[in-house]
């Protein structure tokens, strides 16, 4: 009984230390969107939604919408051709599958509120991680997060 609650201990610290960290690189993320980001583009953060949340928005002043996937993962982020890899190994959930999930909610809210059908660009964005990673992987942009503002400016669609 004693190990039992013990393990339930350990597990609901480590998911508690996951909540944290993924929330700190969230944080990191939606601060530099806002702080550098030039004038007239809308930085959405925390988009509650029947799936769970989107953690970013940005809206161009020319109606380019991105959806941003934040992934708090520390090491090597890679693509062996067939799925990206956390240190070498699978994610626990696939983060492509994550936002690929999420673009047709994003795109019918846009046509309800705008009128329009947009192309929604998708990045997963990676704060605390060497990305290898250099081209889009299965439609979605995979990034460090010191590639993302320059990313963001110069995206043509």
């Amino acid at each position: 009984m004693e190990s039992t609650r013990k393990s339930s201990e350990k597990i609901r610290r480590a998911t508690n230390e996951r909540l944290a960290e993924g929330t700190a690189a969230e944080m990191e993320v939606s601060k530099l969107l806002t702080n550098l980001l030039p004038e007239g583009y809308l930085v959405l953060n925390d988009i509650k939604f029947k799936y769970g949340n989107l953690d970013h928005v940005v809206i161009r002043p020319d109606r380019a919408i991105f959806l941003l996937e934040t992934k708090a993962c520390r090491g090597q982020v890679s693509w062996n051709g067939k799925q990206l890899l956390i240190n070498g190994r699978s994610f626990s959930r696939n983060p492509i599958c994550q936002i690929n999930r999420s673009i047709p909610w994003v795109r019918q809210t846009a046509k309800r509120l705008f009128g329009v059908n947009p192309w929604i660009v998708a990045v997963l964005v990676f704060p605390n991680a060497r990305v290898m990673v250099k081209r889009s992987v299965k439609r979605v942009n995979v990034m460090s997060v010191d590639r993302l503002i320059e990313f963001l400016r110069s995206y043509q669609q």
